[in-house]
């Protein structure tokens, strides 16, 4: 692994300059609106061989004082600029892949926001000596390269701003290690002040062990098939058994897995979507990817081929399309040598190694360091459900605070009755659970409007209701 004081002392004999011109985007492809901020896309160096691309959103506010924001996606091997483009970034394509439209609540309304690929083989990013092998441990360390790479040479002028790292799904493992690095650097991120993850899979164990009682819970399998692992496999104890270990043999392996497919044709990160989950989308990646890190091969499923001819209702494609288009990736500076971009990279997931099945010491370890910690859930996800992260929370022992510390807190958008967006435990030292009702996996997606306020909310540190004041209004509209 390259040390991370050798690349430090890289970093600091290479020269800085402020907004690097040559990524700064001129002219991106298909708009429809004026952007008022400007935005980069370009490099940097995660190691000697690895050099993730970054796009670049800056502040709509005031992006000299504003607060940078990291935000990265999970998989593992999947693209921020995913993220970007279908969540909580300015940009959101349409009519596929033909036109750019505005996200009112693009992220990038409460500071400047780098989308970074990673790890190396993730959309536009790349190794030059062509392995894209990885481990929860090397993505940290390059992470935290390509961090410094991005304040010391890139935008050194930032180097000073509040700085918040943020993601989801498998950014419960990408995070916690990267923010473990930051926290004891307090030469190089003086102003790390928080982190936060949304549905992150923050312990392998207790996402398996709570995904079945919700499933069951939800109405999604037969009680036959309930009772029968509940007696065959739980000693008569389904709601606390320890369905992860047990798959580690047959008859239960076979059961659980029947558990755990028992709602296929449904889109398992927003049980109550309209639209069905596409075979090939980045969801059912992200779905078979997590079925993996359980040792479950998606093949094993038996009922993913009873339908074969649902009908989809999402233009699953539209950010593909649009960022594959050849005056796009002119645009973004992207080598003609970089190859198509997808969403998600099969190779790099499937040559994965997970150092880690739970986060504990590291999110222990950044809360200690006196860094601000935000955990929140969608409440309808049932791949990394939220009955996992508050189960992973008591684990950190941590006390809850107020005066009534058996009852959830409520949190409503823009103060608004009778309208609950979720429910708020706040815990000592700087930790924060926060559900967001009726979001899905992808929460700024599902609850753009709710998402933008929680993070604003969380870097200002003020009770999750408040409203932010910050405008919604649309761009004008790109001449001609």
């Amino acid at each position: 692994m390259f040390a991370l004081w050798s690349f430090s002392l890289l970093l600091l004999a290479a020269s800085s300059f402020a907004a690097p011109a040559q990524d700064l985007v001129t002219n991106l492809p298909g708009l429809n609106f004026v952007p008022n901020f400007k935005h980069y896309s370009g490099y940097l160096q995660a190691s000697p061989k690895h050099f993730f691309h970054y796009w670049f959103a800056q502040s709509q506010g005031n992006p000299a004082t504003d607060p940078v924001i990291l935000w990265l996606n999970g998989g593992p091997g999947c693209s921020s600029v995913g993220g970007m483009m279908d969540e909580l970034g300015p940009f959101h394509a349409m009519d596929f892949g033909g036109t750019i439209y505005e996200n009112v609540y693009a992220w990038n309304k409460v500071g400047s926001v780098i989308f970074m690929e990673s790890p190396a083989g993730v959309g536009y990013s790349y190794s030059t000596d062509g392995n894209l092998q990885t481990n929860d441990d090397e993505v940290a360390t390059d992470n935290y390269n390509a961090l410094l790479y991005f304040f010391q040479t890139k935008f050194p002028e930032l180097k000073n701003n509040d700085f918040y790292i943020t993601g989801e799904s498998y950014g419960g493992v990408y995070l916690p290690t990267l923010g473990a690095l930051l926290a004891k650097d307090k030469t190089n991120f003086p102003t790390f002040k928080g982190m936060a993850i949304g549905n992150g899979v923050l312990s392998f164990p207790l996402n398996y062990n709570t995904m079945v009682p919700l499933f069951y819970y939800h109405g999604l399998m037969r009680q036959s098939l309930w009772d029968s692992v509940s007696s065959e496999c739980c000693n008569g104890n389904p709601t606390t058994c320890d369905y992860y270990t047990k798959l580690n043999s047959q008859p239960c392996r076979s059961l659980i897995i029947k558990q755990l497919d028992s709602a296929e044709d449904l889109n398992p990160y927003n049980l109550y979507a309209s639209c069905y989950l596409p075979p090939k989308s980045k969801k059912s990646f992200i779905k078979n990817s997590f079925l993996r890190m359980a040792g479950i091969k998606p093949e094993e499923l038996t009922m993913s081929n009873l339908a074969t001819n649902i009908p989809i209702c999402a233009q699953d494609n539209a950010t593909e399309t649009y960022v594959n288009r050849a005056d796009v990736r002119t645009a973004l500076h992207i080598p003609s040598s970089r190859p198509h971009w997808t969403d998600c990279n099969d190779y790099v997931n499937e040559h994965y190694t997970i150092n880690y099945s739970n986060m504990v010491p590291q999110v222990n370890a950044i809360l200690n360091a006196g860094v601000r910690v935000l955990i929140y859930n969608g409440d309808i996800d049932s791949v990394c459900n939220n009955v996992m992260n508050r189960q992973f929370i008591q684990l950190l022992g941590r006390s809850v605070l107020g005066t009534n510390t058996d009852m959830n807190k409520p949190w409503k958008y823009a103060n608004e009755e009778p309208n609950i967006a979720g429910f708020v435990t706040k815990y000592s030292g700087g930790l924060d659970f926060v559900t967001v009702r009726g979001a899905g996996h992808f929460v700024p997606a599902d609850k753009g409007r709710e998402a933008l306020q929680l993070i604003y909310n969380f870097i200002k540190n003020r009770d999750y209701s408040t409203p932010t004041g910050l405008s919604t209004a649309p761009q004008p509209p790109a001449s001609g």
